[in-house]
């Protein structure tokens, strides 16, 4: 709730041009966690406290946690406010149905056309035009009370911005010739903190400025 402070800013290695750690940003400020960040440019720069050389990499005091989903679901345990995880089971499926679309076909694209190594525009206009269906015409009943990809607001919409984001920094636009992605992408750019801190998580994301310069931004909420 507001008010309650983790003991300090949790350390999180990373860079701006990777989705994961963009992810990661945002799930932090979702959850009110305060997050020091520290860029790297290679696995090869955190091998001491990441066995495989695996980043993003999230040390909080003597806990080190790194792989993309165990690193959002370790910051969605320890923040503040309702969990970012669907309590109802068939619209949890749904959620990690729609995170793995983003996560295992659309990210790495993205990432290649961020970064200018490659990148398959025809797979990221079919994943789009499913994220389009699913927004008109929900799979579940339970899914029509709100824009977001699960009704409420949940990890799926953290692993579709991500690659929205990059997108958008590399000047590919898949959301303004969808009606409802477009919405969606709106509410969530513009929705305030699960955890009731005065922040707008999508802020937290690296901006093409960000990328450009090698810029790593903290996340600051309550630790000075």
């Amino acid at each position: 709730m507001i008010g309650d402070k983790l003991a300090s800013a949790m350390q999180l290695y990373g860079n701006p041009s990777c989705i994961n750690t963009a992810k990661a940003l945002q799930t932090a400020a979702e959850k009110g966690v305060d997050i020091e960040a520290h860029k790297i440019n290679s696995g090869d720069e955190v091998t001491d406290i990441s066995p495989l050389g695996s980043a993003p990499v999230l040390k909080d005091l003597d806990n080190i946690v790194y792989g993309p989903n165990a690193i959002i679901s370790y910051l969605d345990d320890k923040g503040f406010g309702p969990s970012l995880v669907p309590r109802n089971g068939v619209i949890r499926a749904i959620m990690y149905q729609y995170a793995h679309i983003a996560s295992d076909y659309v990210q790495m694209e993205a990432y290649g056309m961020l970064t200018g190594s490659g990148g398959n525009m025809d797979i990221v206009n079919k994943a789009f035009d499913i994220l389009e269906n699913i927004l008109t015409n929900p799979p579940d009943p339970k899914l029509k009370k709100d824009v977001y990809i699960c009704g409420e607001f949940s990890l799926a919409d953290i692993h579709w911005m991500s690659c929205v984001n990059a997108l958008e920094i590399s000047g590919n636009d898949v959301v303004s010739s969808r009606s409802k992605v477009s919405e969606w992408c709106d509410a969530v750019k513009k929705h305030p903190s699960t955890s009731k801190e005065n922040i707008v998580p999508y802020t937290c994301l690296p901006t093409k400025e960000d990328v450009d310069s090698g810029t790593l931004r903290n996340v600051g909420i309550n630790v000075v």
